[in-house]
């Protein structure tokens, strides 16, 4: 073990001491690091500290580090603290203005038009990448990291990436592949989609059929816009745009082309949405050819390494981080109702929502969520709930207000939402118990869902297990906060048998089993 604070191996002011059982997961990342395994997965829970394990990484590798997150407000964190290590952060061109025409974000500018642009040196965007290029240490997020290292110059050579909220990367690399055409962006080229049918195998072979007039229609507004341009002239922005969007369609037509799998095929308005069925085949995206990559989340498993296509267990080593919140804080409780799902009848929903009232009435000191996975079940309980004037819900528009709402609002309040299970706070007052209404299963009739659990039967249990994960965590944010969990759901008993295994450990700790019946306040 190590006799500095980490203050001290930092050489910064920030954290002055370890938390508990964190001096210990840093002795295992440096261990990891002079290894030869090329993966770490490091399952972290809330109040590990990642973001300073992040930090204490960077500076052990003593090379040029990368770090992504998912959201723009923990990058903002991460630059606050690695600005002090000489650290750079970087975001896309659609944060910043147009120095040439400011009623542009850069993205949008000239330039991509081919237009010399005389200010590209005081270029905010181009000024923060060139930043970042020359700093050991960056910080920037999903979308990001796969465009650079697909259509730009990448961030440079990179000796170890840390992929924080790692549980996020999945979504990520699947939003950067995902195809989506529109009739409206083909059909003025003369070409038109394939049969309602049609396959896989006849879509690609159509991309390859009408690659050429996409090609020569990008060819001729390239021409157009070098007419301006040879007239010491800007490249108007309708021209400018349309040439982006017609580069857009050809890379799309260029992948639809060339990829050696069966993607899942979706029709959408005006057109049609192409998904991979798996992101594994595609790590590369991802990885690319960096030699150390740390994987750090809240809920990480070794299957979402997998689903990610990290190599084999060979060469990858793994640490479960103990969680110092006292695993009594948050009891996670079970009480015998009816099993909630799409058979659940009229008699069946009575009984629901009067457990969720029992539950209700036993707390009208504090604060608690329901979460009830559909709109349609949050209408049930709000029409036959005996508190429902105490309820705070929301639909999809005013998450935010309802949610500052139910914060501001005193005791008794409850609020009842089918969606405010990822990235929402509720710590100490704001919450003190939680209702979990119904085991949270996905919409099974998603397309893409059905066709990747086709392939992998654990694949919808993996999912709800990761979101029921996220909303027993809500209300847990620090080592005093106390909160009690209450599922009402009797599926969850058999959920929890077959599949706890999808679970992190620090959570598992947590799940105490049935009770006969509602308990008063359990802490």
């Amino acid at each position: 073990m190590t006799t500095s604070t980490p203050a001290a191996i930092l050489d910064i002011p920030w954290f002055p001491l370890w938390f508990p059982g964190q001096e210990k997961v840093y002795e295992g990342i440096k261990n990891w690091y002079d290894s030869e395994k090329r993966f770490l997965g490091l399952a972290a829970p809330t109040g590990t500290g990642k973001t300073l394990l992040a930090l204490l990484a960077a500076k052990y590798a003593n090379a040029r580090v990368v770090i992504v997150t998912d959201s723009k407000g923990l990058q903002r964190q991460y630059s606050e603290d690695t600005c002090l290590l000489g650290g750079s952060n970087v975001v896309g061109q659609n944060n910043f203005r147009c120095l040439l025409v400011p009623s542009l974000r850069v993205d949008e500018g000239p330039c991509h038009a081919g237009t010399n642009c005389a200010v590209l040196k005081t270029c905010p965007y181009h000024e923060q990448l060139d930043a970042a290029l020359g700093s050991d240490i960056v910080v920037t997020n999903y979308a990001y990291w796969l465009t650079q290292r697909c259509f730009g110059q990448g961030l440079g050579d990179v000796d170890l990436v840390i992929f924080d909220e790692a549980h996020k990367a999945f979504n990520a690399v699947e939003s950067f592949l995902s195809i989506h055409l529109s009739r409206l962006g083909v059909e003025p080229l003369g070409v038109f989609f394939p049969s309602a049918s049609a396959k896989w195998g006849e879509w690609q072979q159509w991309a390859k059929q009408h690659l050429p007039a996409v090609e020569k229609f990008v060819s001729e507004i390239e021409l157009t816009a070098k007419d301006y341009r040879d007239g010491n002239q800007y490249v108007p922005y309708h021209i400018s745009r349309n040439l982006r969007s017609a580069r857009d369609l050809k890379t799309h037509f260029e992948r639809l082309a060339k990829v050696e799998e069966d993607w899942i095929i979706q029709p959408v308005l005006h057109g049609y949405k192409f998904t991979p069925k798996w992101v594994a085949n595609h790590a590369h995206y991802l990885f690319g050819d960096v030699p150390k990559v740390m994987l750090m989340s809240a809920i990480l498993s070794q299957e979402t390494c997998d689903y990610l296509g990290v190599d084999g267990k060979d060469n990858r080593d793994w640490i479960d981080a103990p969680s110092y919140f006292p695993p009594e804080n948050t009891p996670i409780w079970h009480i015998p109702t009816i099993r909630v799902n799409r058979y659940l009848d009229d008699a069946g929903a009575t009984m629901w929502v009067s457990r969720i009232d029992n539950v209700i009435r036993r707390r009208l000191d504090r604060k608690g969520i329901v979460f009830t996975v559909s709109y349609d079940r949050t209408r049930i309980l709000l029409h036959r709930s005996q508190f429902r004037d105490i309820m705070h819900t929301h639909g999809r528009s005013d998450v935010i207000s309802v949610v500052e709402a139910f914060k501001s609002a005193s005791a008794p309040a409850v609020l009842v939402s089918p969606t405010v299970t990822t990235g929402w706070d509720f710590a100490d007052d704001f919450c003190r118990y939680i209702i979990v209404g119904k085991v949270p299963f996905p919409d099974t009739r998603d397309l893409v869902l059905l066709a990747r659990s086709e392939d992998d039967k654990d694949w919808i249990a993996y999912l709800t297990m990761d979101t029921l994960v996220q909303e027993c965590g809500r209300a847990s944010r620090n080592f005093e906060d106390t909160s009690e969990v209450l599922i009402v759901d009797d599926v969850f008993l058999g959920f929890w048998y077959h599949n706890k295994r999808f679970a992190p450990k620090w959570f598992q700790d947590r799940v105490k089993g049935s009770l006969k019946t509602v308990p008063d306040v359990l802490i």
